[in-house]
């Protein structure tokens, strides 16, 4: 695939003619924090490139919130979403394996994920709480992209990931071949951020978490955790979180029309994983704080050989009770030495 260069100027004209038959979502600064928005002929020039991951994880726009599944739902139109990070387009891969492999192919997601086209951007900026490089990932996207934009002083770097992304560009002529001393640039760039993630995680060991996580599922090594104790079970970890794809089916309608609609859930929820009769794995909050952590570092490594964790810290920035989960599994490893 070809890596491209292309002026601001261009850029935006360039978006200006997909406008006119697509809908595009971009990141848009909103209280110092960056939030997807619509784009418009309006807006174009407010787009916020390459800064940090959006408030959203990018799973909203392949798993809404609720949704009808019975009837499965009908043509979805296509949609742009710009701005993933390196940490949302690789929980893509878990979404994918959920939804699109396996004996089970769920309609819905497959239309949305076949008219979805994603550009991410590299970040420059990105959070305290980011710590993308300490689960194996680097804050600019390496694959699961359609195109990806690496912003420089006097344009941007336009690396195109797939077939869709080759369609999106074509053979338009505001693109140039990008030179030597451009990749050069755009790769300082990377390594001082990714440097910069390293050192904010220093003080942070992640070596080999998939092997000491395991086993450790008993309620008193969560129990005795001083952080745990703040959790207040709002769930805010689990929807922010790229990866989590947890839900509950809802069965509704009239005589006439039968429907099923699917909501998402949460395993830190009282209810979660609780039977007709009231019996439940989890019964404790410790329970369910300690499964969370087992499902990103253990279980979903067995299931879908890869960690439930991207590193996007937004389970640190969301969380009510100010719990820094890169402090609980320092806590926790310590049991496994």
């Amino acid at each position: 695939m070809r890596t491209l260069f292309i002026t601001k100027k261009d850029w935006v004209n360039f978006l200006k003619g997909k406008l006119q038959k697509s809908r595009i979502y971009a990141p848009f600064e909103f209280e110092d924090k960056l939030f997807y928005s619509p784009v418009s002929q309006e807006n174009l020039e407010d787009i916020v490139y390459n800064r940090v991951r959006p408030v959203e994880p990018l799973k909203i726009f392949l798993y809404p919130f609720k949704e009808r599944v019975v009837p499965e739902i009908d043509e979805v139109e296509e949609i742009i979403v710009m701005g993933a990070a390196s940490c949302d387009v690789r929980g893509i891969e878990i979404l994918d394996k959920v939804f699109m492999e396996g004996d089970y192919v769920d309609p819905n997601y497959k239309k949305r994920r076949e008219k979805l086209l994603i550009i991410s951007f590299d970040c420059q900026q990105p959070y305290p709480t980011c710590f993308c490089e300490k689960v194996g990932i680097h804050p600019y996207p390496e694959k699961n992209f359609d195109i990806n934009i690496s912003k420089l002083e006097e344009g941007f770097i336009v690396e195109i990931g797939s077939e869709k992304g080759e369609a999106f560009v074509g053979n338009d002529q505001r693109f140039f071949e990008v030179t030597e001393e451009q990749k050069k640039k755009r790769d300082a760039l990377r390594e001082e951020v990714s440097k910069k993630v390293q050192e904010n995680n220093k003080e942070f060991d992640f070596e080999n978490i998939n092997e000491r996580m395991k086993d450790l599922y008993e309620t008193e090594i969560w129990k005795n955790l001083p952080e745990v104790e703040n959790c207040v079970a709002c769930g805010s970890c689990t929807a922010n979180c790229p990866t989590c794809v947890c839900f509950l089916l809802e069965d509704t309608g009239t005589e006439s029309v039968f429907k099923k609609i699917r909501v998402w859930d949460s395993c830190l929820y009282p209810g979660y994983a609780r039977m007709a009769s009231g019996a439940t794995p989890r019964p404790t909050l410790y329970d369910r704080y300690g499964n969370r952590f087992l499902c990103k570092y253990s279980y979903m490594v067995s299931n879908f050989g890869i960690l439930g964790c991207t590193g996007c810290g937004r389970c640190i920035t969301g969380c009510i009770g100010k719990i820094d989960k890169r402090k609980v599994i320092a806590e926790v490893l310590k049991e496994k030495v």
